[in-house]
């Protein structure tokens, strides 16, 4: 289950109410259907579920059989509600388009973005960020329903005591120039020797602890909602390095660390040596705690789904 669904499942249930997570391996013939693009796939379980095939006609939500029937409110990430009716209890959610994604990247397909476009018109949106608000407004005219940021759960993810007799080990998450991992590795050539720079390779469920051997996280990623990944490594203590995408888009809080403008190489190693000389000067955890506490994520996404959304 993607990281988002679990901490909005959790949410969900702790408040009292039942949650399901539906993935694309509840679509019956998942197997045989695994090589269609992601928007087929979004069509095929969202109809399965919905009981809206094409072999029947859309009848509205009030004719869905089970088990989509049986739930107050459906939330679902971008296209994935593509195959319910049009008057379903249903809201999308914006990590980051996928149009924005390709002004950023390239390579990405015109039918990813427009689904991704059609469900938008079709159901509310929450997004992430400010950043991924604006892009639903850029690139698909439409305002959001509510901005309601990722949070992590503080007691798991925490500081923990490191070594002073070491290099400094710098960690990274993600692969790929989307990720910013040509820049990654421009800082390790220059900082060689000085630093350790290590991927964050963590298993789910292990991620606080792969986290918690680091000093500086490193994130130059070209494109982003809100990320994960920054948020526990701010929460463990962790000043960053980080570009100006997703959430530090609109603040570049001085007290996690350094945020760069632009995909320079030069200017991370610079960004770089400023956060290792001046480690102690930072106070991640404590943005952390102000910013990105699960507490808040799940008591504002309650008062979305109770004040008119369910």
């Amino acid at each position: 289950m993607p990281k988002w669904a679990w901490y909005l499942k959790r949410a969900i249930e702790e408040a009292g109410h039942e949650a399901r997570h539906f993935s694309w391996r509840d679509y019956p013939e998942w197997e045989r259907c695994d090589r269609l693009p992601e928007h087929e796939k979004a069509r095929l379980l969202s109809e399965h579920l919905a009981g809206t095939g094409p072999d029947r006609a859309r009848q509205g939500w009030a004719q869905c059989p089970a088990p989509l029937r049986d739930y107050d409110h459906i939330i679902a990430d971008g296209f994935w509600a593509s195959g319910l009716p049009d008057d379903a209890p249903a809201t999308v959610v914006c990590h980051g388009t996928w149009a924005g994604l390709a002004a950023a990247c390239g390579g990405v397909a015109r039918e990813l973005i427009d689904a991704q476009g059609e469900a938008y018109r079709r159901f509310p949106v929450v997004a992430v960020s400010r950043a991924a608000a604006r892009q639903v407004e850029r690139y698909h005219g439409l305002r959001v329903a509510a901005i309601i940021p990722n949070g992590v759960d503080l007691g798991i993810f925490r500081p923990a005591g490191r070594s002073a007799d070491r290099p400094p080990v710098v960690l990274y998450a993600g692969k790929g120039y989307g990720k910013g991992e040509d820049i990654v590795r421009e800082v390790a050539r220059e900082l060689h020797g000085k630093v350790r720079v290590e991927y964050l390779n963590a298993a789910i469920g292990m991620e606080a602890r792969a986290f918690q051997r680091g000093d500086v996280f490193l994130f130059p990623s070209r494109h982003e909602g809100d990320s994960y990944a920054l948020k526990e490594a701010l929460a463990c203590g962790l000043p960053v390095v980080a570009s100006a995408v997703g959430a530090l888009e609109d603040e570049r809080p001085p007290e996690i660390g350094e945020v760069v403008e632009g995909f320079a190489p030069e200017d991370y190693c610079a960004a770089m040596w400023r956060v290792l000389v001046n480690r102690e000067a930072y106070q991640p955890r404590a943005w952390a705690e102000r910013n990105a506490d699960f507490r808040e994520f799940a008591r504002r996404w309650m008062e979305y789904l109770t004040n008119g959304h369910s």
